[in-house]
């Protein structure tokens, strides 16, 4: 019994050998270490200080089966237990041993994450891809697939999609699902739509668009309670059939370039108020102006941009939000700030469960990540840089933004959310590690008072430490 036992483990790590000899497996990576601390998010008493870090590793293997067919995944390490789908990272000293950290000699463990694998088959004019695949477009304004070295955020899509390519054009139709209630048909949220797009280095072109049409039915559409009152509405009581479409446009030039991106969406959220369905209808812009930085030490950006806001006393849902890792400031659109939600963006949190996230205000912005997003405001965000020398650069950004849409309590609300002033030193000692250290100075605009509630808006400030390496 011992001897056939040998021959069949012999037998198995010859075929073995053999499928592994005629594939070859391919590794990428990165691993980021961050450091960041806020004096007053709260803009007030208490303070609700932040101080927290973050330890992240991602490994993405690609096993080339034959020529032009690859299997490619993606394994998170040490993910986030308050932001499962994200790439934020475990929070340094965060003990979940069962133990209890008193007695425990160890760091409690996680559990490894796969948030992609999917099936790219490459041919003469076009590529094939199946299964959950990153996705991204334009700026990354609206989807972005979270390829930044410090992007804490990403996304995937469950989907069929063909890539056809005719020179500097591409054409790609594609077919998703975002949610399926199990086996049986029908109980699913899906996505049909395409990207035709124009992309060239020659001339430093690019000029594309984006459409898709997303349909739910009632009984599964992912909105909890807290997402059916932001939206300002009572119930799920219908099915859902949005329709989302973006541009960009993006051009360079031997001084300068500038790219631009929009977005619009459309059509019945499910969600109804009182006997009325509630609609949604919003759109953003962001623009991108640079200079080409040559044999100079300097160069220049310029961000601006806008999204629309919601007014919850009307049956129209009109908020827009940017993809959280697009953002022009380091405290601004990135981490909540003051004691209302000022720019809607409860709406769109479906991650986190933060004790206030679904009333009407933002209290307890001291426990959450930088998990804000670009939302009812309008911003203008101009920024200057300087080589020091071959590794190190200065950079100095300057941001203001004001409320688009106020939703007034009183005749004195504002819609100024104030200047940050941004000071970033960057370290690059090889092409695949670098080590940003930021400042951010926050001078927070009369908006945070909400007119006569007479809130705070003292003067707040950050810093952030944090090292990538890529591989």
């Amino acid at each position: 019994m011992n001897k056939n036992l040998l021959k069949a483990l012999g037998l198995s790590v010859a075929l073995l050998s053999t499928t592994a000899n005629a594939m070859s497996l391919d590794w990428s990576g990165g691993y980021r270490a961050e450091w960041t601390e806020v004096d007053k998010p709260s803009l007030g008493s208490p303070s609700e200080r932040k101080a927290y870090g973050l330890n992240y590793l991602y490994l993405s293997p690609k096993i080339i089966a034959a020529d032009g067919v690859n299997i490619i995944s993606r394994f998170d390490v040490l993910n986030s237990s308050q932001y499962p789908n994200s790439q934020v990272g475990e929070i340094w000293g965060l003990n979940q041993n069962t133990q209890g950290t008193a007695t425990s000699t160890n760091e409690g463990s996680v559990d490894l994450k796969v948030s992609q694998l999917y099936l790219n088959v490459n041919q003469e004019y076009g590529a094939l891809i199946v299964g959950r695949a990153p996705f991204e477009f334009g700026l990354g304004m609206t989807y972005n697939a979270g390829k930044g070295a410090f992007d804490h955020w990403y996304d995937t899509r469950d989907m069929i999609a063909y890539k056809i390519v005719v020179g500097d054009w591409f054409f790609m139709p594609q077919l998703s699902r975002k949610q399926s209630s199990g086996y049986g048909q029908g109980g699913t949220i899906s996505t049909m739509g395409f990207q035709l797009q124009y992309e060239s280095e020659e001339n430093k072109s690019l000029l594309g668009v984006y459409q898709e049409n997303v349909k739910g039915v009632k009984e599964v559409l992912a909105y909890t309670d807290g997402q059916v009152a932001a939206m300002g509405g009572d119930s799920v009581n219908s099915d859902m059939n949005i329709q989302r479409t973006n541009f960009v446009l993006g051009r360079g030039f031997d001084a300068f370039g500038f790219k631009l991106e929009a977005g619009f969406q459309s059509g019945e959220s499910g969600v109804t108020k009182g006997t009325e369905d509630v609609s949604v209808n919003g759109f953003g812009i962001a623009a991108e102006v640079y200079s080409q930085k040559n044999e100079s030490k300097w160069d220049y950006k310029l961000m601006l941009g806008m999204a629309t806001g919601d007014d919850p006393s009307s049956t129209e849902f009109s908020g827009y939000a940017f993809n959280r890792n697009y953002g022009p400031a380091m405290l601004l659109f990135n981490h909540r700030l003051g004691r209302k939600d000022f720019l809607n963006t409860n709406a769109y949190r479906t991650d986190v469960s933060q004790a206030d996230a679904t009333a009407g205000n933002s209290a307890n912005v001291g426990n959450s990540a930088d998990d804000e997003l670009v939302s009812n405001t309008i911003y203008v965000a101009p920024s200057v840089n300087y080589a020091w020398n071959e590794k190190v650069d200065v950079r100095n950004t300057l941001v203001w933004a004001q409320i688009s849409n106020v939703v007034k309590n009183s005749v004195d609300s504002s819609k100024d959310l104030g200047l940050e002033w941004d000071i970033e030193v960057i370290y690059r000692p090889s092409e695949r590690i670098q080590w940003v250290n930021q400042v951010g100075l926050l001078f927070p605009g009369d908006a945070f008072k909400n007119g006569n509630d007479g809130l705070e808006n003292s003067f707040t400030f950050g810093f952030a430490s944090k090292a990538a390496i890529s591989f």
